[in-house]
């Protein structure tokens, strides 16, 4: 309908390219590449179509993951900013729903020259939480919930927040 065309046409207003890959900006003029923001949108790129821009954004994203973690934010090269628990778990969705569209393949897509793969990612985020990630995040052996710092939540900030957000 005309109303999806148009979200489908400001979306791409988004889309840039990280070197061979893509990334989501998550609003100009102020912000660059989040990993929240961007998984978080890569879901409504996947119902508009934007499947190669999916993928390249899946990898470009892989490509940072380190000990579980995700970037909270992308300055060039510098990932080192992995200041959110739900960028990797958002990470894990989208490469769900992106498989159920467009086949499993996506998992064995190489997100560093060496041979790592989208798969090997999932696995590091998943080992990361369940031993520790070394900025805080954890999984809870009992409940397996994952607890992180207050401030890696989606409202990530170090300030006095109107509602607790502890754990």
């Amino acid at each position: 309908d005309s109303f999806g065309r148009q979200l489908a046409l400001a979306t791409r207003a988004f889309v840039v390219r990280r070197d061979e890959f893509k990334s989501v900006i998550a609003g100009y003029p102020w912000f660059l590449d989040w990993g929240r923001d961007s998984l978080i949108c890569a879901r409504g790129m996947i119902a508009a179509g934007m499947i190669e821009e999916v993928r390249g954004l899946l990898i470009g994203f892989g490509r940072f993951e380190r000990d579980g973690t995700l970037p909270n934010t992308i300055h060039g090269e510098d990932a080192s900013n992995r200041d959110t628990t739900d960028a990797p778990l958002w990470y894990g969705i989208v490469c769900e729903e992106f498989a159920a569209l467009d086949g499993p393949d996506i998992y064995q897509a190489q997100v560093q020259p060496d041979g790592r793969t989208i798969s090997d990612v999932l696995r590091s985020i998943a080992l990361g939480y369940m031993r520790s990630t070394p900025n805080g995040i954890r999984m809870d052996v009992h409940s397996a919930l994952i607890w992180s710092p207050s401030h890696f939540t989606w409202m990530d900030t170090n300030y006095p927040a109107g509602t607790p957000r502890q754990g």
